[in-house]
C-alpha cells in the first residue's frame, strides 16, 4: 500500500549535506557513533502534507511503498530556503559591549528574540545572518517508511510527543472516534492542539481535553 497525503507514517532517516556532514537523524546508534548530542525520539511519526519535515521531503514521501530504502535530494527552495540578503543585518559593536558580550564570527546568538549567526566583526560593526543555518544548502536524505499508522490513539500521541514534547505526560482514552486527552496544558496550547488534531485526523469525531488524574 503506497502512502498518500494525510497519512501518518513512521520513518527512519539520516539527513546529510553535500559534503557528507550529518545535520539530522533519528538513528540513536549512529548518533552515538558520530558523537552527535542531539535528542532523538524513540519514534518519528509525521503527518504527510502537514510539513512536519522540510517541504521537499514531505512531498517526496507521498506515493511511496513502506520498508523501501529511499534517497532524496532536496534543493534549497524546498528545504530551508535560499539565502536572503535581506536577512543580513549590521549592528553596532557597542550594543554588544554594553551587555559585556564579545561577538565572534560563527557564534549563534539571539537578537530581539530572533536567532542568527555572527558572520564578521569589523569597523565597529557586527554582521549577523538571520537566515536558517542551512539556508541555501542542498539536503540529501536516506529515509525508510517503516510503518503507516492507522491507530487513532497513536496518531494523537504522535502529535503530543513530536510537536509538544509531552513525553508520557498525558493519558488518552478513545472510543469509536471519540477521544479524551488528560493532560496539563495552558489554555492557548489547548486551543492550538484541538485545531491541529481536527485538521490532521478527519476520523476524529469528538475531542475533549481534561486535567490529568493524579
Amino acid at each position: 500500500m503506497k502512502t498518500k497525503n494525510g497519512d501518518f507514517v513512521q520513518i527512519e532517516f539520516i539527513g546529510r549535506l553535500e559534503d557528507g556532514t550529518i545535520f539530522d537523524l533519528n538513528d540513536k546508534e549512529l548518533a552515538k557513533k558520530e558523537g552527535l548530542g542531539t535528542h532523538i525520539h524513540d519514534k518519528t511519526i509525521i503527518c504527510l502534507g502537514s510539513k512536519d519535515v522540510v517541504e521537499g521531503l514531505d512531498e517526496f514521501l507521498i506515493d511511496k511503498e513502506p520498508n523501501q530504502k529511499l534517497e532524496a535530494t532536496i534543493q534549497p527552495e524546498k528545504g530551508f530556503g535560499k539565502k536572503d540578503t535581506k536577512q543580513f543585518s549590521l549592528i553596532p559593536l557597542n550594543k554588544f559591549k554594553d551587555k559585556k558580550f564579545n561577538p565572534m564570527p560563527g557564534l549563534r546568538i539571539e537578537v530581539d528574540g530572533t536567532p542568527g549567526t555572527i558572520k564578521s566583526v569589523s569597523g565597529g560593526r557586527v554582521l549577523i545572518d538571520f537566515n536558517h543555518p542551512l539556508a541555501g544548502r542542498v539536503l540529501k536524505y536516506q529515509v525508510t517508511i517503516t510503518n503507516i499508522i492507522t491507530d487513532l490513539k497513536e496518531k494523537v500521541s504522535s502529535l503530543l510527543e513530536t510537536n509538544l514534547h509531552m513525553h508520557n505526560n498525558y493519558q488518552i482514552e478513545e472510543n469509536n472516534g471519540e477521544v479524551i486527552i488528560k493532560c496539563e496544558l495552558p489554555n492557548e496550547l489547548k486551543e492550538m492542539l484541538e485545531i491541529e488534531l481536527k485538521k490532521r485526523i478527519p476520523e476524529l469525531k469528538s475531542l475533549k481535553l481534561e486535567k490529568k488524574t493524579k
